[in-house]
C-alpha cells in the first residue's frame, strides 16, 4: 500500500482506456536479500519468500506533535496456504504528520516530512540493527501529495486532484542515489482514478488500486527521452485491466507477483483490521483469516520476486533458528490440589500502607437474594476485628444458615463473601474497607478451582466521601463513557498487555498523578483510623444493597495458541469457572478490589476446536451495579457503590460463547527468542498439549462496564483447557508458558511458535 491521507475522498468508477496513457515500464533484475528475506524455486535466482510488511498505526492523539509507531511484520509465504503474518516486534516513532512509503524490496524506507524534506532509512533489523536507520535527506517537499507510490526505482506523487510527478531514484538498493524528476503535472483518467481509489500500490512494473472491493492494475511501459514534460526518459500507465472483483476491503496490497492481501475493518474490535490473503489470475483465497487487530496504514516491500518457503521450516525472522540443541521435555508435573478451607482472612491498612489496627469487620454473603429488585440487608455470616498488623480472620461456623447454603450450592459449592470496615481520621475524614474473599468448604467442589480462591488480600482504606444527600453524588454519565480508560480498551482491537490500572474514572482518563488519597486539599493517606461504628453488637446496624443496573456483557475468560501448522482448541464445559474482579466507588472514582468466583453450572459447552489462530475467548456474563448504605439508628453512616459479576447469562437471541480480540503477536518467532528457555517445551509431529491445572493468568481489560475495566482468570480442570494440537511438519512445534513449563501447573497460558 502506499501512503493514503486521512479523509479519503469519495471513490470514484475507473474508466477502461483504449488508449495508451502516461505509465512506467520497469525491468528490475533479481536481487541479492538479507536474512530473513528467504529462498526458492521457479525462479532460480529467486530469494524471497517473505515479504516485509510495515503497519504505520493509528496516532495515539489527535496531537499534531503527536507521533505514530511503525510495526514492522513479515508476511510468510504470501501465495500458500500456509501465509503467516509474523510479528517480528520491531517498532519505531514517526511524527503524525509525517507520510511514509516503501517498495521494491531492498527495505528503503521513506518519510515525506511536514517540513519539506524526503529521508530514506534503511530497515536493518534483520540483521539485529534498527528499523529506521538514517540513510539520507532530500529537499522535496511532498507533503500535500495524496498518494506516494515507489517499487524502488520510480516515485510516483499523485496530488488529490490526479495530478502525478514522477522522480527516478538512481539508487534503489541503498536509498541514497540522486532522486531525479522525469515527469511533471501529469493527470490523466487513470491518475484520477488511482487518487481517488480506496487505496493504491505498486508491485514491479505495476499500479494496482482498490475502488469499491474491484482492484485494477495498470502496467507501466517506458516513453523514450523527450516525450513528456520533462528531457529525462518518462513513462505512461497502459490500459487498466481488472485483477480482481467482490473484496470485502478497506486497504489492500501486493506482497509480490501474482500475489493480492487485504484488510477489512468493522464496527466491532474483535474483528476489524482482518487480513486475507489471495493468488491473481484468476483471484483464489489463499487464507481467509490471517489474523485481525491489524490497523493502521499497511504498505509491503514487495520485491521484484516471490517464491514458496520450504513447507517443512515453521515461519522465522533474521536467521534460520537452529533447532539441533536439548530442549526441555514436557514434565506434566502433577499440579498442587488446594484443601478445603472454613477460614476466610485478610488485611486492611492505611492508605500508605501502615496497619490500620482494632476496626471492625463485616463478613456478608453478598449472593443471597442476588435477584432481588429492591432494597435487601445484607446477610452478616460473622464479624472480626483488625489485629495490631491490620489482619484478621473468621472461621465460618459447620452449618449455614439456610439461604446462604443455597447461595453457596448453586456456585458450585463455592461461597463468596464481602468484608467491610468503616472508620473515621482524625481529621475527621470517613474511610471504607472492602474486600472480596472466597470460602471453599467441600472437598467435592475443590477441583473446580484447583490453584484455590485467591483470598488474604491486602486492601487499602478509601476515601468514603460519596455521599447522596449534600456531598459527592454518583457521578457517571453515559456521554462521557467513551473517554474512559475503560472504553479505550475495549474498542482497542489490540489485547491489553498487563492489568488495568487499580483506579479509575467512568468519565474520563485519570492523570498519571492522581492520588485518591488527597481529600479537600491534604493527604490523608497517613492519618490515624478510629472505628466510626462502637455499637455493632447492638444490632441496630445493617447494610442495606439497592441494585442500580444491570447488563450483559461478554467476557473473556482465555485464550489458546497455535503457531506454525499447529491448531488451537479452547474449551469451556458444563460450569463457570472463573473468577472476576469486582470495582468499589467511594470517592467519585472506581477502584478495583478482590475477585468474585463463577462456579455455577451452565450446562452447556462453548469453545473451539482445531483452529490455525490465537484469539481470546468470551463469554456473556450478567453485571450488577448497586448501591450500598451502611445504616445505624435509621442513619445513614456510609454509602458506597460497587460493580460485580452475577452469573452467566446469554442474552436473549445472542451467542452463547464469542471468539474474541487476535493475541498471535504473543506467538511466532520473535516471541519465541525473547521467551524464558526455562519455560519451553515442544511437541513433535501431532502431538497434543493443554493446560488442565492451575489458573490462568489474568485477563488485562476482559470486561467493561459502566465506565470500568476489570480483569479475569479462568480455572483449568477438566473442563476448561487451552489445548494445541502440532502439524505434521517435520520439525519441532515449540511451546512455552507465560509463568512456567506448559506441564508445570504454572504456566497461566501457553504461547507457540
Amino acid at each position: 500500500m502506499s501512503y493514503l491521507a486521512k479523509g479519503r475522498g469519495t471513490a470514484v468508477a475507473v474508466q477502461v482506456l483504449s488508449t495508451i496513457v502516461l505509465a512506467a515500464g520497469l525491468t528490475i533484475a533479481p536481487q541479492a536479500l538479507t536474512a530473513g528475506h528467504s529462498v526458492a524455486a521457479a525462479d532460480a535466482a529467486c530469494t524471497a519468500f517473505s515479504v516485509p510488511t510495515y503497519v504505520l498505526e493509528p496516532a495515539a492523539s489527535s496531537n499534531i506533535a503527536g507521533k505514530r509507531v511503525l510495526h514492522k511484520y513479515m508476511e510468510w509465504g504470501p501465495k500458500t496456504t500456509d501465509t503467516y503474518l509474523l510479528d517480528t516486534q520491531y517498532t519505531a516513532n514517526l511524527p503524525a504528520t509525517s507520510k511514509v512509503f516503501t517498495g521494491g524490496g531492498n527495505g528503503i524506507i521513506y518519510e515525506a516530512t511536514l517540513g519539506g524534506q524526503v529521508k530514506s532509512y534503511k530497515d536493518s533489523t534483520a540483521t539485529g540493527g534498527s528499523l529506521l536507520t538514517p540513510v539520507k535527506t532530500y529537499s522535496f517537499n511532498w507533503s500535500s501529495a495524496k498518494r506516494i507510490l515507489t517499487n524502488g526505482s520510480r516515485i510516483l506523487v499523485i496530488a488529490s486532484d490526479g495530478t502525478m510527478d514522477v522522480y527516478n531514484q538512481s539508487s534503489p538498493i541503498t536509498g541514497d542515489g540522486t532522486i531525479t524528476k522525469v515527469m511533471d503535472g501529469v493527470k490523466t483518467s487513470i491518475t484520477t482514478s488511482i487518487a481517488s481509489a480506496d487505496d493504491a500500490w505498486m508491485v514491479n512494473s505495476a499500479v494496482q488500486w482498490l475502488t469499491d472491493g474491484q482492484v485494477q492494475q495498470s502496467t507501466l511501459s517506458s516513453l523514450p527521452p523527450g516525450i513528456g514534460s520533462i528531457t529525462p526518459p518518462g513513462i505512461r500507465l497502459e490500459a487498466p485491466t481488472t485483477i480482481a472483483t467482490g473484496l470485502k476491503a478497506a486497504q489492500a496490497w501486493a506482497p509480490g507477483s501474482n500475489s493480492l492481501s487485504t484488510q477489512s475493518v468493522t464496527d466491532d474490535p474483535d474483528t476489524t483490521g482482518q487480513i486475507r490473503s489471495f493468488t491473481t489470475g484468476p483471484l483464489t483465497t489463499v487464507n481467509d483469516d490471517i489474523r485481525s487487530g491489524i490497523v493502521g496504514d499497511i504498505m509491503a516491500d514487495a520485491g521484484p520476486c516471490l517464491t514458496d518457503p520450504d513447507p517443512e521450516i515453521a515461519p522465522y525472522f533474521g536467521d534460520l533458528p537452529d533447532d539441533s540443541e536439548d530442549a526441555l521435555t514436557d514434565e506434566q508435573a502433577e499440579g498442587t490440589i488446594a484443601p478445603p478451607s472454613r477460614t476466610v482472612a485478610g488485611k486492611f491498612t492505611l492508605g500508605n500502607g501502615e496497619p490500620a489496627p482494632g476496626l471492625a469487620v463485616d463478613i456478608t454473603a453478598p449472593d443471597v437474594n442476588i435477584d432481588a429488585t429492591g432494597q435487601t440487608k445484607e446477610t452478616v455470616v460473622g464479624t472480626a476485628t483488625t489485629a495490631a498488623d491490620g489482619s484478621w480472620s473468621f472461621s465460618l461456623p459447620e452449618t449455614l444458615p439456610a439461604d446462604v447454603q443455597k447461595a453457596k450450592d448453586e456456585n458450585g459449592g463455592i461461597l463468596n463473601l464481602s468484608a467491610a470496615t468503616l472508620g473515621t481520621t482524625n481529621s475527621g475524614v470517613k474511610m471504607l474497607g472492602f474486600d472480596r474473599v472466597t470460602a471453599m468448604t467441600d472437598q467435592a467442589t475443590v477441583d473446580a478451582s484447583i490453584a484455590g480462591p485467591d483470598n488474604d488480600h491486602t486492601v487499602k482504606l478509601i476515601p468514603n466521601t460519596v455521599d447522596d444527600e449534600g456531598g459527592l453524588p454518583d457521578s457517571f454519565a453515559a456521554l462521557t463513557e467513551p473517554q474512559t480508560y475503560a472504553a479505550k480498551v475495549e474498542n482497542n482491537p489490540a489485547v491489553l498487555d498487563g492489568e488495568d490500572p487499580q483506579w479509575q474514572s467512568d468519565n474520563s482518563v485519570l492523570p498519571a498523578d492522581y492520588n485518591p488519597y488527597v481529600v479537600s486539599g491534604k493527604d490523608i493517606s497517613a492519618d490515624t483510623v478510629t472505628p466510626l461504628i462502637d455499637s455493632k453488637a447492638s444490632g441496630s446496624c445493617d447494610t442495606i444493597r439497592l441494585p442500580v443496573s444491570s447488563k450483559i456483557k461478554y467476557t473473556v475468560v482465555g485464550e489458546a495458541h497455535a503457531g506454525w501448522d499447529g491448531k488451537s482448541s479452547f474449551e469451556y464445559e458444563s460450569s463457570m469457572n472463573s473468577s472476576i474482579e469486582t470495582a468499589i466507588k467511594s470517592n467519585g472514582d472506581w477502584t478495583l478490589g478482590g475477585s468474585k468466583e463463577l462456579s455455577h453450572s451452565v450446562g452447556i459447552s462453548v469453545g473451539w476446536t482445531n483452529h490455525h489462530w490465537s484469539k481470546q475467548y468470551k463469554v456473556p456474563v450478567e453485571y450488577e451495579k448497586t448501591k450500598s448504605q451502611y445504616i445505624c439508628f435509621g442513619g445513614v453512616r456510609s454509602t458506597w457503590y460497587s460493580i460485580e459479576p452475577k452469573r452467566y447469562k446469554a442474552p436473549a437471541g445472542g451467542a452463547l460463547g464469542k471468539v474474541g480480540k487476535d493475541v498471535s503477536s504473543k506467538d511466532g518467532d520473535a516471541a519465541f527468542k525473547r521467551s524464558k528457555k526455562a519455560y519451553r517445551n515442544y511437541l513433535q509431529s501431532g502431538q497434543t498439549a493443554q493446560l488442565a491445572r492451575g489458573k490462568s493468568v489474568k485477563f488485562g481489560g476482559a470486561v467493561s462496564f459502566y465506565g470500568v475495566s476489570m480483569g479475569a482468570k479462568t480455572g483449568y480442570d477438566s473442563n476448561h483447557k487451552q489445548r494445541l494440537t502440532a502439524g505434521h511438519k517435520r520439525g519441532r512445534h515449540y511451546v512455552w508458558g507465560k509463568n512456567g513449563t506448559v506441564g508445570g501447573g504454572k504456566a497461566g497460558v501457553f504461547y507457540a511458535r
